[in-house]
């Protein structure tokens, strides 16, 4: 597993309520995939019950982290190398595509 100290994230929005962050991370993707809890991305693994929101907008992958204690951040991974190949295996895990 990763450290999210170790990615290279910037913080576009902090503590949100599920809604907020969801909303706003469909608001800034070009496309978006509901993928579920216990799915690692990129070596973070997304902790809940319910499909967490992961957006592509060119080079940059948007994302909701749940920080125990501090609460729920909406991330953005600028420069990401690794867009191509989740979103093939988003599709071959049949995640739904919600834009």
């Amino acid at each position: 597993m990763v450290c999210i100290k170790n990615l290279e994230v910037v913080i576009i929005g902090n503590e949100m309520t599920l809604f907020e962050c969801e909303e706003l991370i469909r608001e800034v993707s070009d496309e978006v995939y509901l993928v579920p809890g216990g799915y690692n991305l990129l070596g973070v693994l997304l902790k809940g019950a319910r499909p967490f929101p992961v957006g592509f907008k060119d080079d940059s992958l948007f994302f909701q982290y749940v920080k125990p204690c501090f609460g729920i951040f909406a991330l953005q991974m600028e420069k990401c190398e690794n867009i191509n190949e989740l979103k093939t295996d988003f599709r071959k895990q049949g995640f739904e595509q919600i834009k």
